[in-house]
């Protein structure tokens, strides 16, 4: 147990004379708190059962003296708490995001936004309170409870057994809740992610629960989880709260039971005097009081390692694609832009480890230097996951994937997506103006780039309409635009990096067939001799390209320009026909015949 915890204190590894400085301040303190309680015996034997006033005076003096001591100790280490705690919790989120950043499409396939997001906000919350009480109160704990006892045995031996008896009571108890608590918390952080996935699913697509009116439907589903998150939380919660007054009636009981042997020892005269009898329940209620710390402390603790367990999950993850130590570093200058796919087969691997059945199977396919062509096939035939292996989203299952002879896994990565350039199905958009996301992945580019691929990608027109032109304001997702729009910036940006090769993923399908036409005459005169591959649905994206490829359930079936294909593929015949229609294929029919 807390094993995941324990592994934080690498952090602390520049820190540690702040860390042992710390807990020196909690010694001193614990130390004056001892000290109060020893000079109670004083103050009551020799001051006011003495009638002496002197004593009483300086006893009470130096008792107020290491109390404002105990106090400023203490707030010592809280200060330094709150540095290690604030500090760990600010380490934590920087190296774990710095560590998803490495992450492959395929590491995203498993991990959750919402999972994510969890596990950067809560868990690092859980984790930031368990270091600060840690450093605060931990070690408080056993100070205490080791000076009280040897300050019992030396001055009331004859009752130590009392402490004793209360102390192994409430650590039996500890022992059969800590673990109670501790798989409470794990399933209760589990189903936190459940919860925020729900949250994060239904509000992003809130328009679409108001247009089909499943208000009643989300409400019961985020229910659903959020009882099924509420039953472990009261579980634990339970426990805790046991724990308090369970603790405040054993001590209770514990002085009362003092008090009865040890003032009949008192009355009768057998060794025992009046301060040394309140000195001792001094003592008792600092066993107790620092037990009753414990019972705050080991929850945050419980929390913090299964939270910890859970950063590491995430920071312990390697990305799925790396680069070879000897990865080669091409510049998009020296690159000519043939392509080369032999004898390719992928398939998507699942969270157990263990491969899907192949999405594309025995691909075969040589794209030469300059030319653009299509990729039309139905949904789930195996378009984006094919162009995804380019720029190494996914690797290969078999075959090789070559750049001008070149193995696209002996390119740095880097290197090979600063060559091709991807614009991907979902045109998502920053929070910002326009100007910081047409830049994105070139900021260095100069305006004119920017403006010339704008032009490119048919967006030229509608930005230097907009009041702030470049500086206009772009809202979370791009929200404040159309699809359209923010398809054609999408494509603007990735026009503006320059890239040798070019994959538009399906990225003009919100497009009408005039301005897909205007975009695909202007990028080759933005960027001539790029080679070009446009993914598509609509056939009408693909009908004037060099070569149109079509897939069928991860297949290549045909092969060809328009002419060819829609004279000899029968697959694509029907694709005409059913998208366009008009009578196309008896046509042919007709002329063949003829």
């Amino acid at each position: 147990m807390l094993k995941s915890f324990s592994r934080l204190f690498v952090i602390y590894k520049g820190y540690r004379l702040k860390l042992i400085f710390s807990q020196v301040l909690l010694f001193i303190s614990a130390l004056c708190m001892i000290g109060v309680a020893t000079l109670t015996q004083r103050l009551i034997n020799e001051g006011i059962a003495q009638n002496d006033i002197e004593v009483v005076l300086q006893t009470g003096i130096w008792m107020a003296l290491l109390a404002v001591i105990a106090g400023i100790t203490m707030a010592g280490t809280a200060a330094y708490a709150v540095f290690f705690s604030q500090g760990t919790a600010y380490i934590i989120r920087a190296r774990l995001y710095e560590k998803i950043q490495e992450f492959s499409f395929s590491n995203f396939d498993r991990y959750r936004t919402s999972n994510l997001l969890v596990r950067l906000n809560a868990d690092v919350n859980n984790i930031m309170n368990a270091v600060m009480y840690s450093v605060m109160l931990l070690l408080y704990a056993p100070f205490m409870v080791l000076i009280a006892f040897t300050l019992a045995l030396i001055n009331t031996p004859n009752l130590v057994w009392i402490m004793i008896v209360v102390t192994v009571i409430v650590l039996s108890i500890m022992a059969i809740l800590v673990p109670r608590i501790f798989n409470a918390y794990d399933e209760r952080q589990k189903r936190l992610d459940d919860v925020n996935n729900t949250l994060q699913e239904n509000l992003s697509g809130v328009r679409v629960v108001k247009a089909f009116v499943r208000e009643e439907l989300e409400v019961e589903r985020f229910r659903t989880r959020a009882d099924a998150m509420r039953k472990p939380a009261f579980r634990a919660a339970f426990s805790v709260a046991f724990f308090s007054p369970m603790l405040s009636g054993i001590s209770q009981l514990a002085i009362a039971t003092s008090i009865l042997i040890g003032g009949t020892q008192v009355l009768e005269g057998t060794g025992l005097n009046i301060g040394e009898l309140i000195s001792f329940t001094q003592y008792l209620n600092m066993v107790i009081m620092p037990l009753a710390l414990m019972a705050v402390v080991v929850p945050f603790l419980l929390r913090g390692d299964t939270s910890a367990g859970r950063i590491f999950e995430v920071y312990d993850g390697v990305a799925d694609i790396l680069d070879k130590p000897e990865a080669r570093v091409l510049t998009p200058e020296e690159i000519k832009g043939k392509i080369v796919f032999d004898n390719v087969t992928f398939a998507f691997r699942r969270p157990d480890g263990k491969l899907d059945p192949p999405a594309l199977k025995n691909i075969n396919l040589t794209i030469e230097p300059g030319e653009s062509i299509g990729i039309l096939g139905a949904t789930g035939s195996g378009k984006s996951a094919m162009v995804n292996l380019i720029p190494r989203f996914y690797d290969v299952t078999e075959g090789t994937i070559t750049i001008d002879g070149v193995d696209v896994r002996d390119i740095q990565q880097e290197s090979l997506r600063r060559i091709v350039g991807v614009g991907l199905q979902e045109a998502v958009l920053f929070q910002g103006d326009i100007r910081f996301n047409l830049k994105f992945g070139a900021p260095d580019v100069d305006d004119e780039v920017m403006r010339n691929a704008a032009k490119a990608a048919d967006s030229y027109g509608f930005v230097s309409n907009l009041p702030e032109k470049w500086e206009a304001p772009v809202a979370r997702r791009g929200y404040n635009f159309s699809g359209g729009q923010r398809q054609r910036l999408s494509m603007n940006r990735t026009l503006t990096t320059r890239p040798r090769i070019l994959i538009l993923d399906d990225s003009t399908s919100a497009l009408d067939v005039a301005t897909e036409s205007r975009v695909q005459d202007a990028i080759p005169r933005f960027a001539p001799d790029l080679t070009t591959i446009y993914v598509a649905q609509r056939i009408s994206a693909v009908l004037n390209l060099d070569k149109i490829i079509l897939l069928q359930n991860g297949e290549i079936v045909g092969v060809g320009n328009h002419e060819e294909l829609i004279t000899n593929n029968a697959l694509y015949q029907e694709i005409y026909e059913s998208q366009l229609g008009g009578g196309v294929i008896a046509g042919i029919e007709e002329e063949v015949t003829a």
